[in-house]
């Protein structure tokens, strides 16, 4: 073999390789916008007036699951519309709905005719959270609440706790401790205080 065609060779296998990088690279990417868009509708949606209480999405594997409680469960499949899934056993399409920033905040289901929108349950929770300042002779100054791993948290100088929803609207059970937490808010549905009862104690908070 003649030195032109060894240097066309190695230029073609140099070349060739570069291509290959760049296509696993592309694939690469193509998987990881995979999964992180699965993982923007993973979690717990609860709905009011429809005959479950809660949806919980997660992943299996490459696999989207939607469960509903006390109906049942199974793998839903997205179409060509973006944020739009089928599930085959009862024939219902699922929608997941986005606000101005990009994030799921709740999921429609469209199945016999009827239309059903369920809440997710991070996002229901973003109205209570932020400081809430008590009078300055209380015997706690603030509480912080925040949300972590899904869970609304309540957080002040004597410790932390989990706020567990109850029956009532905006009222919540302050988990490991004897109390309560009732938000209140304004004509446009804005927290504007809460009253946190513990015991024997009540403060009046506003939010900053």
């Amino acid at each position: 073999m003649d030195k032109l065609s060894k240097n066309l060779k190695f230029l073609y296998f140099k070349k060739m390789k570069k291509l290959l990088f760049s296509v696993l690279i592309i694939i690469s990417a193509s998987r990881l916008f995979a999964q992180n868009s699965l993982a923007d509708v993973v979690g717990n949606y609860k709905f009011d007036g429809a005959p479950f209480e809660k949806i919980v999405i997660s992943i299996s594997g490459s696999s989207v699951i939607a469960e509903a409680e006390g109906v049942g469960k199974g793998e839903i499949f997205p179409t060509k519309t973006k944020d739009e899934y089928t599930e085959p056993n009862n024939n219902a399409v699922l929608v997941f709905n986005r606000d101005a920033n990009g994030t799921v905040i709740s999921l429609t289901v469209k199945v016999q005719g009827n239309e059903l929108k369920g809440m997710r349950e991070s996002a229901a929770y973003t109205p209570y959270l932020g400081k809430y300042k008590f009078a300055v002779d209380s015997a706690i100054p603030s509480m912080l609440v925040s949300l972590k791993n899904g869970q609304l948290f309540g957080e002040t100088d004597q410790g932390s706790a989990v706020l567990k929803p109850t029956a009532k609207k905006d009222v919540f059970e302050i988990i490991g401790y004897d109390g309560s937490v009732e938000f209140f808010r304004d004509s446009n549905g804005n927290m504007t205080k809460v009253v946190l009862r513990v015991n024997d104690i009540v403060l009046d908070g506003e939010k900053q």
